[in-house]
């Protein structure tokens, strides 16, 4: 009976020092296996920081958005932003920005893609209209002043590339709603 009793108190004692460990290395921000933080989806925001976002315009020139752009590939939300970071801010070629963008015009049109597992379902104007532009922002959030909820309430937005082959956003900027610092 002793045995028993005892193999349950250090079975229970394991599993609380493993929780512990568990539990500070997450506090920490620490990735040590099997200790591990899962950083791809937890960790510490600082009180700013920048994400990007997408505004659609349809062939009228009638803007949706802005959104995250986890719509713009069929492949899983979390690499879309590494993905388009690579095309916009990495690299500095324009060809590349200019098939990226018509690849994903072509996409959007096309059919689109369900909403399945990770992959976002495909962007859409709200008009129902093909996309024939869009605009790419990066902006900065706070993690109190914004509401997580309004993809246009930011502290700030900087246009980093419009794709408008036919020219139809004009001089136009989405709705954001800046709050003050």
């Amino acid at each position: 009976m002793t045995r028993v009793r005892t193999g349950a108190a250090v079975l229970l004692a394991a599993g609380i020092a493993h929780l512990g460990a568990q539990l500070w290395h997450t506090v920490r921000n620490r990735n040590r296996w099997p200790f591990c933080a899962y950083n791809m989806f937890s960790y510490s925001l600082p009180d700013r920081w920048e994400q990007l976002r997408v505004v659609l315009y349809d062939t009228r020139g009638v803007s949706t958005g802005p959104m995250d752009p986890f719509g713009l590939l069929p492949v899983e939300f979390f690499r879309i932003v590494s993905i388009v970071e690579q095309v916009f801010i990495t690299s500095s070629d324009t060809a590349l920005r200019t098939e990226f963008c018509e690849s994903t015009v072509r996409l959007l049109n096309n059919g689109g893609w369900r909403d399945f597992d990770e992959v976002r379902t495909n962007a859409r104007s709200a008009s129902g209209l093909p996309v024939a532009a869009f605009d790419l922002y990066l902006v900065e959030v706070d993690a109190v002043r914004c509401d997580p909820f309004d993809r246009a309430s930011v502290c700030g937005a900087t246009l980093l590339h419009r794709h408008d082959p036919r020219e139809v956003v004009r001089d136009q900027e989405p709705g954001w709603r800046l709050v003050s610092p």
